[in-house]
């Protein structure tokens, strides 16, 4: 079924044609290459992709369709490591353009790091859309397993957490494995009441245990050079900074903020995608947090990165555009012209879509105009059933409501599969099998596209 009044605004030559969009969810994550070139992942087009300094953009499309590839780390080689998440692999890809893929079982990987040996390792969080569905796993012959992976030589060695699981990993200068670790409350009722764990981890798969508390969500890990790690906190509305000799500091930003993403500048600031606010937030080298407003009808922003030259870029929850702060204090908007995308048209590949155009997905405007009423007052369609209750009581505790009004779906039973993992996060009550076959076909009837 077409979706009518959608637009994509198409290379210069090409006349404008309807189009089937899917999300347009922005990039996950970026980083820089020796050249200045940008990489981001594109969810929605199965790809990784690279801005390059000119303004130009190569993408690479992923050899596993609806990989969802959420997290990049490059090596000294420049080789570029990713994660598939809903594939559950970590992909690599070569200098001759080439992607190899290493499956993970039993859960989804979330983030990659690579050492100076050029090792890959990566987190993964336990349970999978296929166990979500009653399929069968494979590998471990367990139902579930949190994990940190390491990829060395070709070969994957797991080492299995006795609890909780990674909610970042990141190795520093001195090549050690940083792990933050989330280990939420056994009672369904204790919103707030998990223990976070800050955790060092070798090779020979010993686990040292940095500091461990209660109330606590560690995230974010990003290392510095001198030896000290970065990392948010948004069950204590705190970002610390873990010094490698002497204690650590503790920065509160406003009370409304969530640290997104974070990312280190080589004059010493640390840059935060302040979702919460919808701003810009950074600690300078003197400890100053400071703010930066954006321009009006931007969507929060999400990942951040701090480039060598000064400038930071980062992307929005509901475009594709890239976006640029430079040094001076200008905003500047990346407009991502793929050339080479099937001459205009899109390939359908069931959520994800791959799209040729020359400035931005622009279906959101529509969306908007014919949600406006939804999406202003944050309400979703009223149902019979009471569906729409549940997902205000279920969905509503992982997503806010904006991005669920906004999002376009051509079967929400992924989504929903993964939500389920996010409400044991927020210690939410899991859903039964009655309870995610309603919401489903609640927002499969009322919010999807293209079906």
């Amino acid at each position: 079924m077409k979706l009518h009044g959608l637009i994509l605004l198409l290379l210069a030559g090409f006349a404008p044609v309807s189009a089937e969009a899917c999300r347009p969810f922005g990039s996950y994550t970026f980083v820089e290459d020796k050249a200045g070139g940008i990489w981001f992942t594109e969810g929605d087009n199965n790809a990784v992709s690279r801005l390059a300094q000119d303004g130009t953009v190569k993408s690479f499309r992923l050899p596993t369709p609806n990989a969802e590839p959420i997290s990049l780390a490059l090596d000294r080689r420049g080789n570029v490591w990713l994660v598939e998440s809903d594939a559950a692999k970590i992909g690599r890809l070569g200098q001759d353009g080439k992607i190899v893929e290493y499956a993970s079982t039993d859960g989804h990987p979330v983030m990659v790091a690579v050492d100076s040996k050029g090792e890959a390792w990566f987190a993964q969080m336990a349970g999978n859309h296929a166990a979500d569905q009653g399929e069968a796993h494979a590998g471990h012959g367990q139902p579930f397993i949190s994990k940190v992976g390491r990829i060395a030589a070709g070969r994957m060695t797991d080492y299995p957490l006795d609890e909780g699981w990674p909610t970042s990993i990141a190795i520093d200068r001195s090549d050690r494995v940083w792990v933050s670790i989330l280990v939420p409350s056994a009672d369904p009722k204790e919103k707030i009441a998990s223990r976070g764990k800050l955790a060092q981890l070798g090779r020979d798969g010993r686990w040292r245990v940095v500091f461990e508390r209660e109330r606590s969500c560690p995230m974010n890990l990003t290392p510095a050079p001198d030896g000290s790690l970065w990392f948010s906190d948004h069950c204590r509305g705190t970002i610390e900074r873990q010094r490698a000799n002497g204690p650590r500091q503790v920065f509160r930003p406003h009370p409304d903020s969530f640290a997104q993403k974070m990312s280190l500048a080589p004059d010493g600031t640390l840059w935060f995608a302040d979702s919460g606010r919808n701003k810009l937030g950074r600690i300078t080298s003197k400890g100053r947090i400071e703010y930066i407003d954006r321009p009006d009808e931007t969507d929060p922003p999400f990942a951040v990165l701090a480039t060598r030259r000064g400038d930071l870029v980062f992307s929005e929850f509901y475009n594709y555009n890239i976006n640029r702060l430079t040094k001076s204090g200008e905003f500047v908007e990346h407009l991502v012209n793929l050339g080479e995308r099937h001459n205009g048209r899109e390939a359908r590949e069931g959520e994800v879509c791959l799209v040729k155009f020359a400035s931005r997905i622009v279906d959101k405007q529509e969306m908007d105009r014919r949600r406006a009423e939804e999406v202003r007052l944050g309400r979703l369609k009223p149902a019979t059933d009471g569906a729409e209750r549940l997902a205000e009581q279920k969905c509503l505790s992982c997503h806010d409501a904006r991005r669920l009004l906004l999002s376009r779906r051509s079967d929400w039973s992924p989504s929903i599969g993964r939500m389920q993992e996010y409400m044991q996060i927020r210690n939410v009550a899991p859903l039964t099998v009655e309870e995610k076959q309603t919401l489903v076909r609640y927002f499969n009837t009322n919010y999807s596209f293209g079906r």
